[in-house]
């Protein structure tokens, strides 16, 4: 039997090309739209009321003492930023062979003190008959070669000047007339010479054998500690501590509490759906072509919030000073119909199953990481430096594994010359190379006991402890065929030898730099700092013995 069937599609769409219906989005059965809203839960009140005013009680302590690789506890004065006082390390040379570029501008800045005084040019040429900043021997058209005799050794000046004390040193005789004015100018120089970098006064804050800095800070009133054991340089946030039990001694400062009220405001951001049906949405920026995959569940929870949960959030200003732990100890949030909610912390909400961390530092042991103190709950601003700049790089080596030489090369690609500037050590070693002639066609192999492996590769080999069950640790040696081995200081460092835990498959990088930033009371800070990051790989250094060649 003939029949004729026919399709009709349930959606809005226009039928003409005037897109004006579709625009007005006519509501044709008011009663039937009431029913869907309540059968999908809208008229629950659960978006009803929108939060308005926020009451915040607070404790906010300051961090007022902090150790440096396990020494005794310093007093912790909110001015230096806490990278400088971790990483900072000596930059003044014990002489002037180690590095003529800072001998030749400190004594260059004495004579412009000298000058800049008024005293007569008898006195500068005292000093640089009595200081002269001798050439290195075999040196030619170097910074020492060209300096000598023409600016005073401002590391052997600084020495005697220290020596001397409040006096001016026997020699050179200075005349009476004149011995007051040069006397001021050396307690000038002096101040200027000790306040130009930030040296420590007690070891730093490295560890050779783990290849990164270890620090605690402490708060007032606050019997714990924040424990940074594995701090690989760069900048400190509130995610670089752990909070750990162990107390550290001393802080005399005062824990304050205060009680404020903000205006909350809605957390917005690029893209996140409109709030009304009637508004246009800026186009600029669709989250709904994300793509994830079905294990990246990372941009999944992303799109999620961003599409489903993105309403649902508030914001509120809460000012605290930098260098302090604040905790938040009571939360009550006003809505548009004057009802007041207390909001609790997440731990006393969901208990130990709670699995939102952020912000909150991670407990030093762990039987408490998922189960952090339901009184303490502490948002962490780290006196940190702002924005550090970072000059180039004065030494860097590379550390690799060499599976095939069952051994790990530590490979100085730069380090700092005695002129003071960094030259490249895998240029140098290319140039220092003999040319040799091709072999001839009838030359016979020559037996090699073993190959030659470049200056800059410092070989280390596993030993193990005293113990039997002890740490592995990697010994720097040297190649019967090296003729300088390290120059560097982070390798010449390495005595007691590396953890082999410490050092992956994909390698260390490490550096060494200038550091420059602001302090917390606006000071200028330079200093010396470290950093570690993921190196290249795996590599092959060549070594192989017993051969033909």
């Amino acid at each position: 039997m003939p029949s004729i069937t026919t399709w009709n599609r349930i959606e809005p769409r226009s039928r003409s090309f005037d897109v004006q219906a579709g625009l007005e989005a006519r509501v044709h059965d008011p009663l039937w739209l009431l029913l869907r809203q309540w059968q999908v839960g809208e008229f629950e009140a659960r978006n009803t009321g929108s939060p308005v005013t926020v009451t915040v009680q607070s404790t906010v302590a300051p961090f007022d003492r902090y150790s440096v690789n396990g020494q005794a506890p310093q007093a912790f004065v909110n001015g230096k930023p806490i990278e400088v006082l971790v990483e900072q390390e000596a930059v003044r040379p014990a002489n002037a062979t180690d590095d003529f570029r800072q001998a030749s501008e400190a004594g260059l800045y004495f004579l412009r003190l000298l000058d800049a005084a008024g005293l007569p040019a008898t006195i500068s040429a005292l000093y640089l008959a009595h200081y002269p900043l001798v050439s290195a021997a075999g040196n030619a058209q170097t910074i020492s070669s060209i300096v000598a005799g023409r600016v005073i050794d401002g590391i052997n000046l600084h020495k005697e000047l220290i020596a001397a004390g409040s006096n001016l040193p026997a020699l050179p005789v200075i005349p009476d007339a004149q011995h007051a004015a040069v006397l001021t100018v050396t307690r000038n120089w002096l101040t200027w010479y000790s306040s130009l970098f930030n040296e420590p006064t007690q070891p730093d804050g490295w560890s050779s054998d783990r290849m990164e800095y270890s620090f605690a800070m402490g708060a007032a009133a606050d019997t714990t500690s924040y424990t940074a054991r594995e701090y690989d340089g760069g900048s400190v946030d509130w995610y670089t501590f752990n909070r750990s039990s162990s107390p550290i001694a001393g802080g005399t400062g005062k824990p304050v509490s205060t009680t404020k009220s903000f205006t909350a405001t809605p957390v917005t951001f690029r893209g996140m759906p409109a709030r009304r049906f009637w508004e246009m949405e800026d186009a600029s920026i669709n989250i709904a072509q994300l793509s994830a995959a079905a294990e990246d569940l990372g941009r999944v929870l992303l799109r999620d919030f961003a599409l489903i949960y993105g309403n649902d959030w508030f914001q509120f200003p809460l000012p605290v000073a930098t260098g302090s732990e604040a905790n938040i100890t009571s939360l009550v949030v006003a809505d548009t119909f004057g009802v007041a909610t207390s909001i609790d912390h997440y731990s006393t909400v969901d208990g130990a199953k709670g699995n939102w961390r952020m912000f909150s530092p991670s407990s030093d042991t762990a039987a408490a990481v998922t189960a952090p103190a339901a009184t303490a709950h502490p948002l962490l601003l780290p006196p940190g430096a702002v924005s550090p700049l970072d000059g180039p790089v004065i030494e860097e080596v590379l550390l690799l594994r060499d599976e095939l030489a069952n051994m790990v090369w530590g490979i100085e690609r730069t380090v700092s010359g005695a002129s003071g500037q960094s030259f490249d050590r895998t240029t140098a070693w290319n140039i220092s190379l003999p040319s040799s002639p091709p072999p001839a066609a009838d030359a016979l192999p020559h037996y090699r006991l073993g190959s030659y492996v470049p200056d800059y590769w410092i070989p280390f080999l596993p030993v193990r402890g005293k113990t039997p069950n002890g740490p592995v640790k990697l010994l720097r040696g040297k190649l019967p065929t090296a003729t300088t081995g390290a120059l560097g200081r982070m390798l010449s460092e390495t005595d007691t030898g590396f953890l082999l835990e410490e050092v992956p498959a994909e390698g260390v990088l490490l550096e060494r730099r200038y550091r420059s930033a602001r302090g917390l009371d606006g000071s200028p800070c330079v200093w010396i700092g470290r950093l570690r990051s993921i190196g290249q790989g795996e590599g092959r250094s060549g070594l192989r013995f017993d051969f033909l060649e």
